[in-house]
């Protein structure tokens, strides 16, 4: 039996691991207000400082808290499948869990699904139109193979993870008996290396070829492993030939994808592969208005449209600024205005006052694409020059999120629908060309730094 001595030094090593992974924003936010309420081999529960805290951790570092849990409580026995449980603790109150039936929405079941990922919860925008389609449809119908493989693929925090287990909760919803399995490429991989380390590989194999909806995060992360890829691959084929569905997510399209092999990658190919761009400045605008109505934080529209404005990398960033301001506005006490949003940027994201201007872009873009700045905003329609604009306009449009005939006014005079036209056909441009995709995306991070 462990002493409480040894789950105090075990809790303190996994905070330890925590900090020496995590920006010092992040630690000052969530770290050091974790607390251990219960340990056992088999469950763990931690306690947070109110609902939207937990709900936050649990959606942005779930897979992370469990990693670095795995790793320090090792020696305590803990099993590699515990359950963990993150919930409301207060000061005032005891440090135990409340009744099992009373935070079944706040538990992730062993089949690795998380009850807060629904399709309902999803914010869906023109920048993941076809992703959402393709994973309602599989998930409305998961017996029906139309897109299997289905792969989603999307820079870090668009929402991949949120739709693929959105998935797995549809389907089980309407087939109880269906077997699910979420997992990520990186816990795959210690399952693979632990199999063959204890000589019981076999039981690997046996968990994944008798599943019905397999759903894989990350899996480029099997870059270079070459028994897990290998692991890997007789899995997907026996899954497919039995005609059970499977779902993968990636940073990036499968043939970007370096080191992993070839034979993988033309099976991914085989089905559908669908991707989640950064979500436009009305998607912005929802996903936050969804969230403050969640959260019930008081946030006016100035003050939501100006972090759409200003936050345009990813959503998890978003959310990072809204966990904030609603720290200060709950914890401190202090009012939320426009000067209280713009220190948060600041500290948080390295955010000045003043935005990325339009000029600035196109002539960064035409640097980068060798072009004329007096070209571009000629009328000239030659094909390197037509094509240079609309990837201009495209990532101005991404960038400051104005209006389309603000973004033409600044293109020698256009008129909002060939501003539109150009974000639709660069838009198309990126779905299809990977390496016009790399571009862009390589533009708009260097342009955001």
């Amino acid at each position: 039996m462990q002493t409480t001595e040894q789950i105090t030094k075990s809790w303190n090593n996994f905070i330890a691991s925590l900090k020496a992974n995590l920006e010092q924003e992040e630690i000052e936010a969530w770290v050091n207000r974790l607390i251990l309420i219960k340990y056992q081999t088999d469950l763990i529960i931690i306690g947070g400082i109110n609902q939207f805290f937990c709900n936050w951790i649990k959606d942005q570092h779930y897979q992370l808290i469990k990693k670095y849990l795995i790793e320090n409580f090792n020696e305590l026995h803990l099993e590699n499948d515990f359950e963990l449980i993150i919930q409301v603790w207060k000061q005032n109150q005891d440090a135990r869990p409340v009744k099992e039936e009373k935070i079944d929405e706040n538990k992730v079941s062993k089949d690795g699904l998380n009850p807060q990922f629904r399709f309902k919860n999803f914010v869906n925008g023109s920048n993941s139109d076809i992703a959402y389609a393709a994973a309602v449809a599989v998930g409305d119908n998961v017996f029906e193979n139309k897109y299997n493989p289905l792969f989603i693929c999307g820079d870090v925090g668009l929402g991949k993870t949120h739709l693929i287990q959105a998935i797995g909760i549809r389907a089980k919803s309407l087939s109880s008996n269906l077997k699910v399995q979420y997992t990520n490429s990186e816990r795959f991989t210690n399952e693979v290396i632990n199999g063959i380390r204890f000589r019981n590989i076999q039981t690997v194999r046996n968990k994944y070829r008798n599943i019905d909806l397999l759903l894989i995060d990350d899996i480029q992360f099997l870059e270079k492993k070459e028994s897990t890829q290998e692991e890997f691959f007789h899995i997907f084929n026996e899954l497919i030939q039995g005609k059970k569905q499977i779902i993968i997510t990636a940073d990036r399209y499968p043939r970007e994808i370096k080191d992993l092999q070839e034979r993988l990658v033309n099976r991914f190919n085989s089905g559908m592969v669908a991707r989640i761009g950064r979500p436009d400045f009305e998607t912005r605008v929802a996903i936050i208005r969804n969230r403050v109505e969640q959260m019930q934080v008081p946030l006016n529209e100035e003050i939501i449209n100006f972090i759409a404005s200003s936050v345009k990398s990813n959503v998890r960033d978003i959310l990072g600024i809204l966990i904030h301001l609603e720290a200060s506005w709950s914890l401190l006490g202090q009012d939320i205005s426009i000067d209280a949003t713009k220190r948060v940027l600041k500290e948080v994201l390295n955010l000045e006052d003043s935005p990325l201007t339009i000029d600035n872009i196109i002539k960064f873009i035409c640097n980068r694409f060798e072009v004329k700045i007096s070209d571009i905003m000629s009328d000239k329609r030659d094909k390197e020059i037509s094509k240079t604009r609309q990837i201009a306009m495209y990532v101005s449009r991404e960038l400051t999120g104005l209006s389309f005939p603000v973004i033409g006014k600044h293109f020698g005079g256009k008129n909002h629908t060939t501003v539109l036209q150009a974000c639709k056909k660069t838009k198309e441009w990126l779905e299809k060309d990977p390496e016009i995709n790399q571009t862009v995306t390589t533009i708009i991070r260097e342009l955001s730094v």
